[in-house]
C-alpha cells in the first residue's frame, strides 16, 4: 500500500485537506466534484439552508443515486444467473 499524501479538495466553497494513496487521487478529485455538484445542485437558489442542510440534503439524493444503481445492478446479475 502507497504512503498517503495530503491533498486539497474543495466542496461548495469550503477547503478540505486529505490524506490520499497516489493512486486514488485522481477517484477522490471525482467524488468530490460530484458531492460539490450535488451541494450546488441543492443549495441553488435556497439561501434559507444553511451549509448542514445542504451537505445532508445532497447525501441523500446520493444515496439516492447508490441505492438506484445498487438495484438495478442486482436485476442485471439476476438477468445473467437466469440465462445460465
Amino acid at each position: 500500500m502507497s504512503e498517503r499524501q495530503k491533498m486539497n479538495v474543495e466542496i461548495y466553497g469550503q477547503l478540505y485537506t486529505l490524506r490520499v494513496a497516489p493512486e486514488d487521487k485522481a477517484n477522490v478529485e471525482k467524488i468530490a466534484r460530484r458531492v460539490d455538484e450535488m451541494m450546488r445542485q441543492v443549495g441553488g437558489g435556497q439561501s434559507h439552508l444553511d451549509y448542514r442542510d445542504v451537505a445532508v440534503l445532497a447525501a441523500m439524493n446520493i444515496a439516492e443515486e447508490y441505492f438506484k444503481l445498487q438495484k438495478e445492478y442486482q436485476e442485471l446479475v439476476t438477468i445473467l444467473d437466469d440465462e445460465k
